[in-house]
């Protein structure tokens, strides 16, 4: 039991080094939501509000949309301890896929039928060592918190079958887990609904518990109901969806749906968008394809076990939201998926192992493969994607913070045509005060909180103006003009007397941004004829 007790808080261990491991420094930046989730919680900090002025909102308003609450309330204590920065941001997440690991282990050692310690250390230390867990687990995405409250909720209810007083509190969870992402919204509802279905008898044995814990449930979603008719409720929803269109509504949601159970992209494709996956890695490693398949066979064959049931109903019920939306194999929305296909895997793995004769030889057949997906991890991830992909974090931001911080003698205007969230991100870690934002920024959006996606085009933090060139008059002041290479051409440059004054280049060595001083005086010689604004 001692072993048994040391290898799990090994595996602890590991799972949080490989979160927390350089997690301020890779990725080397926040995207647009994480920096949005990061200001909020600042401004709630330091103001009770957020950065509109809206007290408490029931869910953030967000560059043209809306984000679940759960995230940003919560990331309010790590920017009290560290500050405004990007380790503060990511904190939640981190923390979130560290209480999944354990709740593997907890799940599968008390509820599968075989109760065997070694198969819930083999499920926990596949959780650790995903990709997708690990990945995830180092971006601020609300996913990963919504996934921790929901397996925590699974947890209860199926303690609940043998002791009714733990379904409150797995329905509290589960309601809970609908205010952290918007794929548990449709996931509760229809897994609470198919257990409560499927183990009515058991839990009629105690219908106060019952009755009690659709109640709790029920206050959860009040609110969701709150806002239910003013747009913000379903904004998401209506972006992402294919209602409405010229399809096959069966036929869209058959295909969509069937996508996400494809070994192709679970094992060997990565997601098709860089900001969520890694160069030329997949949610889970190519070797894990073979006990995927021996564990679906383990399921056929004990799938009169209510635990095993329960794994049924979550492949089930957990791609109907995303099959329901028009993007091919969006990772963000299936965390429920991929968890249970981790259980899966495990059961897989376990069972290949256990026929394994010589234990000796299964644990170092084990002991390889960990080792070889943790190197294959460092190797896409913390060699590749922190090249290839710092710019989905916008890391040249950050060095152009430093810069109109070190010259803040000087004025800047930074163009946002192609990044909304670069104004954003200068108030984040230039610490502007969230008061005076609400003031001067965010103000005029405050009375159409929920029912206008309109939002901030133009920032001043100090001395940087971020909005768009004005060709017409900022080249008549002193200022630096700084945008990508499309906000600033080289006929640009010619025609207004420009001087270059950095380059900004990415961690794969590729120009990003590009600041150009304006020459006022040598712009007005130029000129053929006399300009009011050389006067």
């Amino acid at each position: 039991m001692r072993t048994k007790v040391l290898i799990f808080l090994f595996i602890i261990a590991l799972a949080g080094f490989l979160r927390f491991w350089q997690l301020g420094e890779i990725p080397p930046g926040l995207n647009i939501d994480e920096v949005s989730e990061g200001y909020n919680a600042y401004s709630l900090l330091e103001t009770g509000k957020d950065r509109y002025g809206m007290v408490t909102p029931v869910i953030f308003k967000s560059f043209g949309s809306y984000q679940p609450p759960i995230y940003t309330y919560l990331t309010v204590l790590p920017i009290l301890i560290f500050g405004p920065t990007i380790f503060a941001v990511k904190a939640v997440t981190a923390i979130s896929g560290l209480i999944v690991v354990i709740f593997t282990f907890l799940i599968v050692k008390e509820f599968l039928i075989t109760k065997k310690d070694n198969l819930a250390l083999v499920a926990s230390l596949v959780v650790a060592i995903s990709p997708w867990a690990i990945f995830f687990s180092r971006m601020a995405t609300e996913a990963n918190p919504a996934l921790a409250l929901f397996i925590v909720g699974f947890y209860l209810s199926l303690k609940s079958i043998s002791k009714a007083y733990f379904f409150p509190l797995a329905a509290l969870f589960f309601g809970l887990a609908t205010h952290a992402y918007y794929s548990e919204r449709i996931i509760s509802l229809l897994f609470l609904g198919s257990f409560v279905f499927i183990f009515r008898k058991k839990l009629l044995e105690n219908k106060k518990w019952l009755i009690f814990g659709l109640i709790v449930y029920g206050l959860t979603q009040i609110p969701h109901l709150a806002i239910l008719k003013s747009g913000a409720f379903g904004r998401r929803l209506e972006q992402v969806t294919y209602f409405g269109r010229d399809v096959s509504l069966p036929r869209e949601f058959a295909s969509q749906y069937l996508a996400y159970f494809s070994p192709r992209n679970l094992f060997f494709d990565p997601d098709d968008q860089g900001a969520r996956s890694m160069p030329d890695l997949s949610v889970f490693y190519s070797w894990m394809v073979i006990p995927y398949f021996f564990g679906l066979a383990y399921l056929i064959k004990k799938s009169k076990d209510y635990f095993v049931k329960n794994l049924l109903i979550l492949l089930i019920v957990a791609p109907i939201p995303v099959a329901l939306t028009t993007d091919p194999f969006y990772t963000l929305r299936i965390f429920v998926l991929l968890w249970t296909i981790s259980i899966v895997i495990s059961l897989g793995l376990w069972q290949i192992l256990d026929r394994i004769k010589l234990k000796y030889l299964a644990l170092v057949i084990l002991l390889a493969l960990t080792a070889f997906s943790l190197t294959d991890f460092y190797l896409h991830y913390f060699v590749l994607y922190k090249s290839e992909r710092s710019e989905t974090v916008k890391y040249s931001n950050l060095e152009l913070i430093r810069i109109t911080q070190s010259e803040s003698d000087k004025k800047f205007v930074v163009d946002l045509s192609r990044d909304i969230s670069i104004g954003l991100r200068f108030a984040f870690f230039r610490r502007y005060d969230p008061y005076l934002f609400q003031k001067e920024i965010g103000q005029p959006f405050l009375s159409k909180y929920y029912t206008s996606v309109e939002h901030e085009t133009a920032y001043k933090i100090d001395n940087v103006e971020i909005r768009p060139i004005n060709w017409g008059s900022d080249v008549y002041k002193d200022l630096i003009l700084v945008g990508d290479t499309l906000a600033i051409s080289q006929d640009q440059v010619a025609e207004h007397k420009l001087k270059l004054e950095f380059e900004i280049k990415d961690l794969d060595g590729e120009v990003s941004l590009i600041g150009y001083s304006t020459n006022p005086k040598e712009k007005c010689r130029s000129l053929k004829a006399p300009d009011v604004q050389c006067k």
